[in-house]
């Protein structure tokens, strides 16, 4: 663990303890209903409700618009100026509401016009609530302010409540789209707590930003937007691609391998998400020693997830039998081929948020990001093609790859040897 000192170490640890509760309870519960929905559903009607979700993923990237890091990194270095962070508190939320409105014009000209997604529109309407939830929770908030447990009981509350209706309400194959509606209403309340819980703790009226203000918050937040949807085009798209080019049941056993994986992945997300805001903090008082601090994080998450992601590979065949039966033997294959991504991805954050954003290399971490998302799209169309989910794996598998790689390469060419015992800039 990065050794900190005082009140700096009492905050992240606070924060993180309040992100594993969070994100425990965004992976605990989904892995808990997973099994569930395979079995009641079958794993066609399962893989079209993943890949109503997955496509719902787009829009929340759109209204994300890397807020989550920019107004993160904004309210961190800015938080003992309130009139600051109030103002771009209404700021990024006008900004998310308008995109969220757009976002639904685009999503209703796909529905109109693509026979693949006309045919299961209510699906995809459905799944759209739940870009709404996210749009209305300003986790984004919360992080910068290092106070996130504010928030922690009340979304772990309404994701606790949709989970119980799921195993109430949910009985036979038929149930896929009430499944869509009581996940994505979850997430809608969610954001309508966390929404009313920064409110209360602003105690503001709201502020009328001027067009100025929010042209140079979403001029902020550009890169980082490119940056997102370009790791949506390695990431989200795999199971958007198998669900259109190899059919529902394919798409079932992609979703079900990565959502094993990203789980794994989830246990060391917490405390990056809560390192982000304070290495930040750090960097502002002094560049060389959130440089070491950087140094530090990264060896402990290496060898946390390298051990998680060995151990899943090994038993890849026993997890998949134990949480979904016989039906998804085929989702064993594509667990081995993504069984290395958390810890490729762990890698990767320190390499990329915690350190090229917080020293502001937004722009070069954005153009590794659009030309990994590239890579995979050129190696994912063919892959899926011919293998189907198993394709998609080993695509994915070589873009993380290419991307940690990369930023590896820039960060040495900046003399940031991050990965060294005792990392300092040449």
């Amino acid at each position: 663990m990065p050794q900190l000192h005082g009140k700096g170490r009492g905050r992240l640890l606070e924060n993180a303890a309040a992100l594993y509760s969070l994100q425990g309870l965004n992976y605990l519960i989904p892995m808990a209903v997973l099994p569930f929905l395979v079995r009641v559903l079958g794993m066609e009607v399962y893989g079209l409700v993943a890949f109503s979700q997955a496509f719902a993923q787009y829009f929340n990237i759109l209204t994300d618009y890397g807020f989550n890091l920019s107004a993160t990194r904004y309210i961190a270095h800015h938080r003992e100026d309130l009139e600051r962070v109030e103002s771009m508190f209404w700021q990024v939320l006008i900004l998310k509401v308008l995109l969220m409105f757009f976002g639904l014009l685009i999503l209703a000209g796909i529905l109109l016009g693509v026979p693949r997604f006309r045919r299961d529109a209510l699906f995809f309407l459905v799944a759209y609530t739940a870009v709404a939830g996210g749009v209305l929770m300003p986790q984004w908030y919360f992080q910068g302010m290092e106070r996130m447990r504010s928030i922690s009981v009340v979304t772990g509350a309404a994701k606790l409540l949709a989970a119980a209706l799921l195993f109430a309400l949910v009985r036979r194959p038929s149930d896929g789209l009430l499944a869509v509606a009581i996940q994505s209403g979850g997430v809608l309340l969610a954001g309508v707590l966390g929404l009313f819980v920064a409110l209360r703790h602003l105690g503001s009226r709201g502020v009328i930003p001027s067009r100025g203000e929010l042209w140079a918050t979403a001029r902020d937040g550009w890169h980082l937007f490119v940056s997102a949807a370009a790791v949506s085009l390695y990431t989200n798209t795999n199971l958007v691609l198998v669900g259109l080019l190899a059919g529902n049941v394919e798409a079932g056993y992609f979703s079900a391998a990565e959502k094993i994986i990203r789980a794994m992945q989830g246990l060391i997300s917490p405390l990056m998400q809560a390192f982000f805001p304070h290495v930040n903090a750090v960097a502002a008082r002094s560049r060389e020693a959130a440089v070491r601090l950087i140094s530090r994080a990264l060896r402990w998450t290496a060898a946390l997830s390298f051990a998680a992601s060995a151990a899943m590979f090994v038993l890849a065949g026993s997890v998949a039998f134990l949480c979904f039966g016989r039906a998804a033997a085929g989702s064993v294959p594509v667990m081995r081929w993504i069984a290395f991504l958390p810890f490729l991805i762990a890698v990767s954050n320190v390499l990329g948020i915690q350190t090229m954003l917080t020293f502001r290399y937004d722009r070069q971490f954005s153009r590794i990001l659009v030309a990994s998302g590239l890579l995979n799209l050129a190696l994912g169309v063919p892959l899926v093609m011919l293998y189907g989910a198993r394709g998609a794996g080993a695509s994915v598998l070589v873009t993380e790859t290419a991307v940690t790689a990369s930023m590896m390469i820039f960060l040495h060419q900046k003399g940031m040897h991050v990965w060294l015992p005792r990392s300092t800039e040449e």
